[in-house]
């Protein structure tokens, strides 16, 4: 019987559609619903930006990564799009990718991602099924001239204030100021394109060496759940603060992450367990 209302065709007959797979993940967490999302596109070549930050946005996660093959073969080219705009450096959606990856091809524990802003990023997956990203150190700086704007938008003045490429990172005496902290996000946008981490050691007994909350109005939303690249600023700083150099991080977001992380003189590796969540396809 035919149907009294007949559903247009999608999409447009006239317009040839693409079938892209997409994966969401949680990372830098074991269990679903907690860590941060992030949903992975594999391409067989680059789309157009504008078609990038289009699927970025209507995924509305923190970051979606795209990855196509470089053209020597030996390494995955990444890109990273918040909801509003191109990321230089993701370690959640990195994580998140090799991930996809590691899944898709068993027996492999080594893969090499590529980004214009911070180079080669080796990934390796370990036997627990916790994959190891290495990053550059990216230290922080301390800052002697503070913007009015990040003390304003804090609220509650800071011990210390450094900075890097990425963000800000002001550093409080205890755990409790850092969960207290209630930004005035209008004040930190106009901080951009920097970022704002606030970040403390961890309460005495605690299960994770330091805590850290990312907020960045200015390039992805109100507040990061958990910020894999930043602790490649944050993870050198506590190792000099705490006399180690094999640490744990904790993100307070409401969320929650846990990151994984040891120091050396060039390098930081960031570890962290994913969940997997959604794999399908998207039509653009």
């Amino acid at each position: 019987m035919a149907c009294a209302h007949r559903v247009p065709p999608f999409p447009h007959p006239c317009r040839p559609a693409m079938q892209l797979p997409i994966h969401i993940v949680d990372a830098f967490t074991s269990e679903q619903f907690k860590g941060n999302q992030a949903a992975v596109v594999v391409l067989e070549a680059w789309l157009p930006d504008a078609t990038l930050q289009a699927i970025a946005t209507e995924n509305n996660l923190s970051e979606t990564a795209f990855l196509v093959w470089s053209d020597d073969g030996a390494a995955f080219e990444i890109r990273w799009f918040s909801p509003i705009k191109e990321i230089a450096f993701c370690g959640h959606a990195t994580l998140a990718s090799a991930c996809v990856l590691f899944a898709s091809k068993p027996g492999c524990d080594r893969l090499t991602f590529w980004a214009a802003a911070v180079g080669n990023v080796e990934a390796t997956l370990q036997a627990s099924g916790r994959i190891v990203m290495t990053f550059p150190r990216r230290d922080a700086c301390p800052l002697a001239d503070v913007p009015n704007a990040l003390l304003e938008g804090l609220r509650t003045a800071p011990s210390v204030v450094l900075v890097n490429e990425q963000a800000y990172v002001a550093v409080y005496a205890n755990e409790a100021d850092v969960r207290a902290v209630q930004p005035d996000l209008a004040r930190l946008q106009t901080l951009g394109p920097l970022d704002v981490v606030v970040t403390a050691p961890a309460n005495p007994g605690a299960g994770y060496d330091f805590v850290s909350r990312c907020f960045w109005p200015a390039n992805g939303g109100d507040e990061d759940p958990v910020t894999g690249s930043i602790h490649a600023a944050l993870a050198p700083y506590w190792a000099g603060q705490l006399g180690k150099s094999v640490l744990i991080g904790h993100q307070a977001s409401r969320r929650t992450g846990t990151l994984y992380c040891e120091v050396t003189a060039s390098s930081v590796d960031v570890a962290g367990d994913c969940a997997r969540y959604l794999s399908g396809t998207i039509t653009v």
